[in-house]
This record gives structure tokens, sequence and C-alpha cells, in this order.
């Protein structure tokens, strides 16, 4: 498996295959939180809660009427922000999970060192995680759910299906909505009645529709959901279902945060909130709800686009070209 645009001088470009062996690449630790898990509190933080003063923006009109959003976007970097809320000591116990899994290796992937996140958010203050409600900033899933999940976690190099999909080369639902990398990239593109996100990871196409059409039934399962939207001033509001269960909602870039094994069924919804904040940044919300694995519906928000520079392309992502990552994985696992 290989990337065409490896050399790229504007940004680093890995491979699917390279991101499963580097069993020993080491990442940062996400934004600090006090040893409870609760966010320090900062000025930063309070500053943002503040009312803003500003004009609302007020966007370019397409023909048919819809605000324009078209562009190619990148992940509103720099800052790394977790997803839930992990106290000190999960992270930690996580961590030694993971090195425990891996027959010794250390360092791997995002729960390596001390059990952290890798993801992409945008300047946000100390304490920030995307799960905004409930107030604990954990999914809550029914008590059976949590006890599937928390086996997931234990045993996630068991079974090959216990991996991410997007790590296998899959699509990963909405939770691809939802990654920061420094090598992945998004074109908007809008029609009348329609607007197309064209992503460079996996090459993953979503349809979301405004013409009103209704989901198809429940017997039709797709990986990405069936997406159909409508405009609520700069927001365009998505509602999505029609899922496979096979994909996780959130997670970590390489597979192996604490957020990971997030599975659902194929009840799954999910109501998506994408704002135009100015001519070159779009923010995400979006609440998830599940009757068959959660107990409540929940939402999580983060800062998710910002326009790419000027010369940025999406380029080929050939995962599957060549992909033995399951074989390797098993082999450098193997204690």
């Amino acid at each position: 498996m290989q990337n065409d645009a490896a050399t790229r001088p504007r940004r680093a470009v890995t491979c699917r295959v390279a991101a499963l062996t580097a069993i020993l690449a080491a990442v940062p630790v996400a934004a600090a939180l006090s040893a409870n898990g609760a966010p320090e509190p900062s000025a930063e933080a309070a500053a943002q809660a503040a009312p803003s003063t500003a004009a609302p923006y007020v966007p370019k009109r397409l023909p048919d009427g819809q605000p324009d959003m078209q562009g190619t976007y990148v992940p509103n970097w720099p800052t790394s922000v977790p997803i839930e809320r992990w106290t000190d000591e999960e992270r930690k116990a996580y961590a030694g999970l993971l090195v425990e899994m891996r027959g010794g290796q250390t360092g791997a992937g995002g729960g390596g060192g001390f059990g952290g996140e890798r993801e992409l958010q945008g300047n946000a203050p100390a304490g920030t995680i995307m799960i905004v409600d409930p107030p604990d900033g954990r999914i809550p899933y029914q008590p059976w759910a949590e006890a599937k999940r928390r086996y997931l976690r234990e045993h996630l190099y068991d079974r090959e299906e216990y991996i991410s999909t997007r790590t296998r080369c899959f699509p990963a639902g909405t939770r691809s909505m939802n990654m920061g990398s420094n090598y992945n990239g998004w074109l908007i593109v809008q029609a009348p009645g329609v607007v197309q996100i064209i992503e460079e990871w996996h090459h993953t196409v979503r349809t979301i529709y405004l013409d009103g059409r209704p989901h198809p039934g429940p017997a039709i399962q797709r990986w990405m959901g069936d997406s159909r939207g409508r405009w609520e001033g700069n927001t365009l509001v998505v509602d999505a279902r029609n899922f496979t269960d096979k994909t996780w909602i959130v997670g970590e870039i390489d597979g192996e945060g604490p957020s990971n094994s997030s599975f659902h069924s194929p009840a799954l919804r999910v109501q998506e909130r994408f704002t135009l904040v100015d001519g070159d940044q779009i923010d995400y919300e979006a609440t998830y709800e599940d009757p068959n694995v959660f107990t409540r519906p929940w939402t999580l928000r983060r800062k998710i686009w910002k326009r790419a520079p000027a010369d940025y392309e999406l380029f080929e992502y050939a995962c599957h070209e060549g992909n033995i990552g399951w074989e390797n994985i098993k082999k450098g696992l193997m204690k």
C-alpha cells in the first residue's frame, strides 16, 4: 500500500500500512486534565465562553440559494484534543494494557506512553474535550454495551474485526469526519439540491441530499450511512442513518486511543451541524442516538476544517494496494 504523493514538500504523507506497522511511533500527550479528569480552568477558556460582539458572517450564495462552502479544507490543527474525559489513572492503565497486548512493545500509536489520543482540533483551551454532553464527557453506553466495549478494548488484537475499519482500509462512518491528520484533506462541492464531501483518506465520498427525498428502509445499511440535509442560516444540518454496525463512532487516528472500540448498532442516527464560522473555517457538532446501545443521546463538538493552502491537492490514497497490515501486526505482536 502506498501513496503517490509521498514526496510532497508541503506536508507529511504516510500510508496506512506504515501507520499500522510503525509499532514504535511515539505520540504527544493530549490536552492536560486534572488528576480527577476534570478540565483545568484557564483564562483562555473563560475568554472563549464570553459572548461574541462580532457581526455574524454572511457567506456568498450559490444560484440555488445555498451558502457557498465549496473548496478544499484541511483539519483545523494544531492542538490535540481528547475525545472522552479519561482520568490520568485510566490513561496510564490503558497505556499499560497496550504494552501488555503488544508483548512488551512500547510507545506505539495513540495509546503509547500515556494513553493519549492523536486528534487535531484547532487552538483549544487546556482541558477541552470533544464530548460536551453528557457533562461527564463519556459515551453513555448501556451496562451490557459498556462491558462489551471494555472487552473489545482489552482484546484489541485478538481478532482482525476488533480493529478499526479505517485502520483496515474500510470506510470509517461519520467517524472519519471527526479525525484530524496532517495527511488528509476534504473537497466540498455543491450543486442544486446536493452537497458532496470528498475525503482524501480512502477516497471516502458522502453525498448529502437537500431535496427532501426520504431515507431508504432500514434493510439498506451503508458504511457512511444515508445523509439528508437542509440549511439553517450558515449551518448545514444533516440527518444520517442507515448505518452498518461495522464501524466505530469515534476513535483515535491509529486505532489505539482510549476512546476506541466505540461500537454501535444499525439503529444509530446522527444529527450533524456543519457551521460556516467565516470564509475559511467550519465548525462541527454531532448528536448520536442509538436506543439499542446508549442510555441517552450524546453530543460531540469540535473545530473541524479550515481552508487549505492554495496549492493543496487531494492525492490518490491507495490504502488497499498491497495491504498486508494485519499480517504485519500479528508478526509484530508475537511474543
